[in-house]
C-alpha cells in the first residue's frame, strides 16, 4: 500500500465534499474509469487544493467533466480508495 501509482483514465463521476462548499479543506472524489480496464472504476480522493484552477473545481463539483481524461499520483488506502497526491486535469 505503500507504493506510489499513476491512475489513468476518464472521469464517470465526481463531486466536492463537503456539497457544495469550495475551501481549502474541501476534499475532491472521482470516479475513474482506468484506461484498459473500464470495467474496474476506482475512486481517488484528493484535496481540493490539488486543482488550482477553480472553474475547474466548480465543474468537477457539478458533474460537468464527465468523460474528461484524468491521471492521479498516489497511493491506495487499506480501505480500497486512491489517495491522490497529484491531479492532472485535461477536457
Amino acid at each position: 500500500m505503500d507504493t506510489e501509482m499513476v491512475v489513468t483514465g476518464a472521469i464517470i463521476d465526481s463531486w466536492v465534499e463537503p456539497s457544495g462548499a469550495l475551501r481549502d479543506a474541501s476534499r475532491l472524489v472521482l470516479q475513474v474509469a482506468p484506461l484498459g480496464r473500464p470495467k474496474d472504476l476506482m475512486i481517488v480522493e484528493a484535496e481540493a487544493s490539488l486543482v488550482p484552477d477553480r472553474g475547474w473545481l466548480e465543474d468537477l463539483g457539478e458533474n460537468l467533466c464527465h468523460g474528461s481524461p484524468v491521471a492521479a499520483v498516489g497511493r491506495l488506502t487499506l480501505g480500497g480508495f486512491f489517495s491522490a497526491t497529484q491531479i492532472h486535469l485535461a477536457r
